[in-house]
């Protein structure tokens, strides 16, 4: 005897709909959460990439040297130092009689422009652009060393970690030896000074050799103070946990959100639009700020600021720019793959298209399925051609492409412009009626 078994329930489409309803409410919910998360996870791992990797922090810092507003305020700067530090103006007036007094303001003047062209000299050498970057490593060895825990450095620096720039100092009094040794009144001879030599030290020894005293912190600033350092590094454990837990928990919150969606597409156009968005706010944010900073200090140094603020953000806007380019290519992807009526349509005209444009590049004849793929190719023959060329440019512009790699995307733009061409010039013959291509039916007679 064949035992029946139990036929299975009927799914309960009112269960159904409220289950597809409680997936897309928690799509929706971690689609927005991982919207939020997008700008916050990407500013934070930029800044801590750029603020405690040593490579990075001194790849982005040294081209300021280079700047021409940033050497200008800086020999500005240190032209004010080494001008007060000779006190010119004294020795001017000392040295001319009564009755040319009025001489000493433009002698000291020109005095002060001489100064400034030995600094600047030093400034656009490419021995300052080595010290520069040099002294700003060494610096930022140390600064992340004791963020991260070792004491050791703050005792053998006196308790505070300082870009040392003496040797910049040094270099401009070098290239003007003779003037000094005729304000001093007597020959001078100045000792060799190192970037890894104590600032106080070094400071103390070109005091000595020019009879002048020169401030105890001269061609030092100062990065980081002892006093500082148990809240630093509890901010920095801090900023390194936050950063990778950001950097894992914001992947997994978008794949969440595509695994519990009932629909998939909709999702990703979600996430890849609303990432987007988000990144266009903060780049704005940031914007805004770089403004405020700029504004900010003596009007004088405002190019200079700007060039370094530029120069600090520029991995930002980078970074940002391409995420945004990956967003624009996910949506593109995205919508021309799915299943809307226009996106089938485009998908089979442009594989007929391309597959008569190959064609057509060979020399190879086709046969009558592909005319009506011509007739769209020729009635949108600019639109193909400039479209093209504008994919050609755009990949050139976005991608760090090398000379292969240029070749072969010119390669490609010149086959389909082949193509093209042949389709437009070839004589084909009109596209065949539908009603000619039918075969009679039974029954009927053709018409006499």
């Amino acid at each position: 005897m064949r035992v029946m078994k139990p036929a299975r329930p009927a799914p309960d489409h009112r269960e159904v709909s409220v289950n597809g309803r409680a997936r897309g409410i928690t799509a929706a919910v971690l689609a927005g959460l991982f919207i939020i998360l997008v700008p916050l996870t990407t500013t934070l791992a930029w800044t801590h990439r750029t603020v405690l990797d040593t490579d990075t922090y001194v790849s982005t810092v040294a081209p300021v040297a280079a700047d021409p507003a940033v050497i200008a305020a800086t020999s500005r700067l240190v032209t004010d130092q080494l001008y007060q530090t000779l006190d010119i103006p004294t020795k001017v007036a000392d040295a001319l009689p009564a009755n040319a007094k009025l001489l000493a303001g433009p002698i000291a003047s020109g005095a002060r422009d001489y100064v400034q062209q030995a600094v600047t000299r030093v400034l656009e050498s490419d021995a300052f652009r080595e010290l520069w970057a040099r002294a700003n490593r060494f610096a930022h060895t140390q600064l992340v060393a004791v963020l991260r825990g070792d004491t050791t450095v703050l005792k053998a620096t006196g308790g505070q970690i300082a870009l040392n720039l003496v040797p910049l100092i040094e270099a401009a009094l070098r290239n003007m030896a003779g003037f000094v040794s005729g304000v001093v009144g007597h020959p001078i001879s100045l000792p060799s000074t190192s970037d890894s030599e104590a600032p106080a030290v070094a400071c103390a020894k070109l005091s000595a050799a020019i009879d002048r005293q020169l401030p105890s912190n001269c061609g030092v600033i100062t990065l980081f103070r002892a006093h500082n350092l148990a809240v630093a590094q509890r901010a920095v454990r801090a900023f390194d946990r936050g950063t990778l837990l950001l950097l894992i928990v914001t992947p997994l919150v978008g794949l969440a959100a595509l695994l519990v969606s009932p629909r998939r597409r909709r999702t990703v156009l979600q996430l890849a639009v609303g990432g987007a968005a988000a990144l266009i706010v903060a780049r704005r944010l940031v914007i805004w700020s770089q403004s405020s900073l700029v504004e900010t200090g003596r009007p004088e140094n405002k190019s200079a600021r700007e060039a370094i603020v530029g120069q600090i953000l520029g991995g930002f806007f980078d970074l940002t720019r391409w995420l945004l380019v990956i967003a624009i290519i996910v949506v593109v992807v995205a919508l021309v793959t799915g299943p809307y009526r226009w996106a089938v349509r485009s998908r089979t005209a442009v594989g007929q298209t391309t597959g008569a444009v190959v064609a057509a590049a060979r020399g190879r004849s086709r046969d009558v399925r592909s005319d009506h793929a011509v007739a769209w190719a020729n009635a949108h023959h600019d639109v193909l051609r400039f479209g093209a060329i504008a994919v050609a440019l755009l990949l050139v512009l976005v991608i760090d492409v090398n000379l292969i790699g240029f070749l072969v995307i010119a390669a490609a733009l010149a086959v389909f412009e082949v193509g093209l061409s042949r389709l437009r010039s070839s004589a084909h013959p009109a596209a065949v009626p539908v009603a000619a291509t039918t075969p009679p039916r039974r029954g009927s007679h053709p018409q006499l």
